[in-house]
């Protein structure tokens, strides 16, 4: 396997392995939860709470044709992947950039559960809540926010890093 393309299939591979922890988590809670009834954990900050979103969000409300919008997400998901993996085998990329770059592609695949759940059970299930927030959630939520909160700046960051960097170097007519 050439050096480059290493990093697109451990990308895919995490990415698999991120979206069946988040089956798997929940499945789990599936069968071993109560349903709508808050049960505390050890810690303070964290308590489950098994429910299914059928078309309603806990952020942005209602939201009606709830599969349509899943296919929208899987086309969304779709086109970040191919535009992901293509920045990927570029054999000039730093190592860097291909780090960056395969975390926001394993992410992206592990927080299409969700949206794969709405498709084929008509509902996302989210079983846990993060205090002091209301509302529940689940492992693709989690995967989102770390896309968001973690990478984007990351990835914000080294752009003006680099942009910086490209004005600081001196092109040829500034040499002669």
């Amino acid at each position: 396997m050439k050096f480059y393309r290493q990093p697109l299939f451990i990308a895919y591979l995490i990415g698999a392995i991120l979206l069946g922890i988040d089956f798997l988590t929940k499945g789990i809670a599936n069968l071993n939860l109560p349903f709508q009834e808050s049960v505390d954990t050890s810690l303070p900050f964290l308590s489950w709470f098994l429910t299914h979103n059928t078309g309603y969000h806990f952020i942005f409300g209602s939201i009606s044709n709830q599969r349509i919008w899943a296919w929208l997400g899987i086309v969304l998901v779709v086109i970040l992947g191919i535009s992901l993996s293509r920045n990927l085998l570029k054999e000039k990329s730093s190592r860097f950039n291909r780090i960056i770059l395969t975390a926001i592609l394993s992410l992206i695949i592990g927080a299409a559960g969700n949206v794969i759940e709405v498709l084929i059970k008509g509902r996302a299930t989210d079983f846990f809540v993060f205090h002091p927030f209301p509302w529940p959630s689940n492992l693709c939520d989690q995967y989102i926010n770390a896309i968001i909160y973690i990478m984007l700046p990351i990835t914000i960051i080294k752009s003006i890093i680099d942009w910086r960097q490209s004005k600081k170097i001196p092109t040829r007519s500034d040499t002669e």
